[in-house]
């Protein structure tokens, strides 16, 4: 019984290559030995090659909701008690999971010609992100939540902390005597972490991230600085604004839901509205070059040394997905699907052509998925693939 989405991965690749006679004498022996397993395997072997037939189905897949494809099998892929029927439901929905746009469409199954290049025991060694992070107080004193887990902290400065479950709160009710302190919270690569701040407000940091705020609020705004991406659940309070701000962005609200990602080495930072209102900022280094009002279901984003942002509606889901432990991707390149993966994977990446960064996918993986297997998926259906040495990850064309 196969119980891994790599080994779907390994058997529809056989399976194509077969169909379009590319197989090695290898991979030729393996399916052949996989067929005769059982006659389950036999049977699905037909169903699956008859059913391979790209150009009459692609209009099929064209018409397929994603998101509700997904949706569809994924509680069955967390179950311990898998089915024949599931995999025969990965394979039809598999293209359009993680399809690839190319020369203006939709190519279902691409030619997948050659063999992985990556070291599966090298790529084992790169493993998903965990809840780390370290707290900075005032005085430069450093504390490594992961070291201090489920435990109360008491600062040098008077405040008590309660760090449990991978959740730094503050307890406002020890603050209110006390002197107002600027702490940060720092999470690296291949982290993330939760916060609870004194007024209430929730923040979840993403990889390569950090915040910095007050140990409590004593004046007329609730004002953070960020640096990379967190996702906001902000306390109502109509008399105290709660305002993000960032090196190009404020945000400015009383109460709502959102995601900011203002990363250094992306392009253009986004503000992504849940739930509320909100009210943004642009800004250069002359001030303030443009102010915007969001809706729920809206987006600003705003590219570095543009004169205006871009208002835009959008699935908030696909932008705040990170939270739930998922990547979400929709008509996204390459290169920016492979920056938040070098992000929550902590590794390097580099490309031998920079042209392969503008290739596109649409799909959704989990975040907590092998490494392997998102290079599998990545691999699918298009024509790039991957070589692991140590911490770097080179993307080539297939040739």
């Amino acid at each position: 019984m196969m119980n891994t989405t790599k080994e779907y991965i390994r058997i529809s690749k056989l399976i194509y290559k077969e169909k379009s006679n590319l197989l090695s004498d290898i991979e030729r022996v393996s399916l052949y030995e996989w067929k005769n397993e059982s006659e389950e395997n036999q049977t699905l072997y037909n169903s699956l090659l008859q059913d391979l037939n790209l150009e009459t189905k692609q209009k099929e897949y064209d018409k397929i909701d994603i998101h509700q494809a997904w949706e569809r099998i994924q509680p069955q892929i967390k179950s311990e008690k898998k089915t024949r029927k599931l995999f025969v439901e990965f394979m039809r929905y598999a293209a359009v999971l993680i399809l690839p746009l190319a020369l203006g469409g939709y190519l279902v199954y691409n030619a997948i010609d050659s063999v992985e290049t990556y070291d599966e025991i090298l790529v084992d060694n790169i493993t998903p992100g965990t809840q780390k992070a370290t707290l900075v107080l005032a005085n430069g004193e450093m504390i490594d939540l992961e070291d201090q887990q489920n435990r109360l902290i008491k600062t040098i400065e008077g405040d008590q902390l309660d760090n449990r479950d991978h959740k730094l709160s503050y307890k406002g009710e020890h603050l209110a005597e006390m002197k107002t302190n600027w702490h940060r919270l720092v999470v690296p690569k291949g982290g993330e972490y939760q916060l609870q701040l004194s007024d209430g407000t929730q923040v979840w940091l993403n990889s390569d991230s950090e915040l910095k705020y007050t140990d409590r609020f004593d004046g007329q705004d609730r004002i953070v600085h960020l640096k990379g991406e967190a996702y906001f659940d902000v306390a109502k309070d109509k008399e105290h604004a709660f305002i993000v701000k960032t090196n190009t962005m404020d945000v400015k609200v009383f109460g709502t839901e959102f995601n900011v990602m203002a990363y250094e080495d992306e392009e253009a930072v986004h503000t992504t509205l849940v739930e509320g209102s909100v009210g943004v900022n642009l800004k250069n280094e002359t001030g303030i070059v443009e102010k915007m009002m969001l809706k729920p279901g809206m987006q600003v984003a705003y590219n570095k040394g543009d004169p205006k942002g871009e208002l835009r509606t959008v699935e908030p889901s696909l932008y705040t997905g990170w939270k739930e432990g998922l990547f979400q991707f929709n008509d996204e390149d390459l290169g920016s699907i492979l920056r938040k993966l070098s992000r929550w994977y902590n590794v390097k990446v580099f490309f031998q052509n920079p042209t392969i960064q503008n290739i596109r996918f649409t799909g959704e993986m989990k975040r907590f998925e092998d490494f392997s297997t998102i290079l599998d998926l990545l691999e699918l259906g298009s024509d790039v693939e991957f070589e692991v040495k140590g911490d770097v990850l080179t993307v080539n064309q297939k040739i």
